[in-house]
C-alpha cells in the first residue's frame, strides 16, 4: 500500500496555535501562572478544570496505565490551550501536564473558559477545528502504534519533533533531546529499542547525538526511511 509521508507523522499542526486575536482576549481575562521546571500542574483523574494558555516555556502531557506504565503523548509550547477538554465535557482529567521548563501561563476558570469560548467571534469554531484534528491525530497515532514497527514510530516522532523547530535547510537540530526512556514512553516501546534504533540512524549517516543534543542530518532521508515503512 502506499501513504504519503506527511500522513505518518501525527501530533502537530501549527494551526494549534491559538490565533493572535484570541490569543490576546484570553490573557485579557486571565490570571497569570508560573510553573517551575518538574512541577505538576494537572492531575489525571483530578476534577479540577482550570485551562491554561502557554504563554512561554513547554508542557508535557502523559497518562498512566493501570500497571503504571507512563505513556507521554505529547510537548507543547507556546500558543497553545492545556486544560480545555476538562472545561468542555466536564469529566475529569484525562491525562497528566507537567512543566519540563520553568513556564509561563494564562489561566481561565472553566467557567471563565466557556464565557469565553460563547462570546469571542471565531473561538467556537476555532476549537471546533482543533477537536477535529485532535481526533484524527489520536487515531493516526493508535494505527501507528498497531501497525507500525519501532523503527518507524521513531522516525515519525523525531519528525514530528523537528517540526517544531527551526530547520536550516534540510537539516535540524533537537535540543534537548528527550531521553531514550522519554522517546520510549512516547512510542509505546523500551528504552532499549530507542537506542538501538537512534544508533542505526547515526550508522546511517541521518543522525548525529552529541549529549542531549540530536541532529537530524537529513530530513528527507529521514521521511524516506519513514516512507519504506508504508509501501
Amino acid at each position: 500500500m502506499g501513504a504519503e509521508p506527511d500522513v505518518l507523522v501525527g501530533g502537530i499542526d501549527r494551526e494549534e496555535i491559538l490565533p493572535e486575536t484570541l490569543a490576546a482576549a484570553f490573557l485579557a481575562r486571565a490570571a497569570t501562572v508560573r510553573a517551575r521546571k518538574g512541577q505538576l500542574l494537572i492531575a489525571e483523574g483530578s476534577t479540577a478544570d482550570d485551562v491554561y494558555l502557554i504563554v512561554g516555556g513547554r508542557l508535557q502531557i502523559s497518562m498512566f496505565a493501570a500497571n503504571g506504565r507512563e505513556t507521554i503523548l505529547r510537548d507543547m509550547g507556546p500558543g497553545r490551550l492545556v486544560g480545555e477538554m476538562s472545561a468542555i465535557s466536564a469529566m475529569p482529567r484525562s491525562a497528566s501536564v507537567t512543566a519540563v521548563e520553568d513556564s509561563s501561563l494564562g489561566m481561565l476558570s472553566g467557567a471563565g473558559f466557556r464565557a469565553f469560548m460563547q462570546e469571542e467571534p471565531g473561538a467556537g469554531y476555532w476549537m471546533a477545528v482543533q477537536l477535529a484534528a485532535r481526533v484524527r491525530n489520536l487515531t493516526e497515532k493508535a494505527r501507528d502504534l498497531a501497525t507500525l514497527p519501532v523503527s518507524a514510530r521513531l522516525q515519525s516522532e523525531l519528525l514530528r519533533l523537528a517540526l517544531e523547530r527551526p530547520v536550516d535547510g534540510d537539516r535540524c537540530v533537537i535540543a534537548p533531546l528527550p531521553t531514550h526512556m522519554e522517546l520510549a514512553a512516547r512510542i509505546g516501546t523500551h528504552r532499549e529499542a530507542v537506542t538501538r534504533e537512534l544508533r542505526l540512524l547515526h550508522q546511517e549517516g541521518i543522525v548525529g547525538q552529541q549529549g542531549r543534543t540530536l541532529e537530524i542530518r537529513s530530513l528527507e532521508r529521514l521521511r524516506a526511511a519513514l516512507r519504506r515503512h508504508a509501501q
